[in-house]
């Protein structure tokens, strides 16, 4: 039987294609240049550049704040008049889909009793 590792050498092109000279002088270089000292990465401008990014968003929305007209935010509209306490209140929901969600508020929060 073969032995299908030195079919495989035998057949490699790249087997034997630089000479001994130059198969070293690559290892040189690279050995070299793993033992080089690396040079120090910048680490500064990266959180500068995001500390004025912040200031810049923070600083135009107070600007456009007193820009704008009225100078202050709506005030809320009045509320409806609370519900009667015995009153339950629902909140609906509807999927475009089709599902339907139904939330119902018990004002009393009565876990025993069931919903009919």
């Amino acid at each position: 039987m073969t032995n299908w590792q030195k079919l495989l050498r035998d057949a490699d092109p790249a087997n034997d294609a630089l000479p001994d000279d130059d198969t070293q002088a690559i290892r040189r270089i690279v050995v070299a240049a793993a033992a080089a000292p690396r040079a120090g990465s910048v680490w500064w401008p990266q959180p500068i550049a995001v500390a004025a990014i912040a200031i810049l968003v923070i600083g135009s929305g107070g600007v456009a704040r007193r820009l704008a007209p009225g100078g202050a935010p709506p005030a809320a509209a009045p509320s409806a008049a609370p519900a009667a306490s015995d009153e339950r209140r629902q909140l609906q929901f509807a999927t475009p889909g089709g599902t339907r969600i139904i939330w119902t508020f018990n004002p009393n929060f009565d876990l025993k009793e069931t919903n009919p």
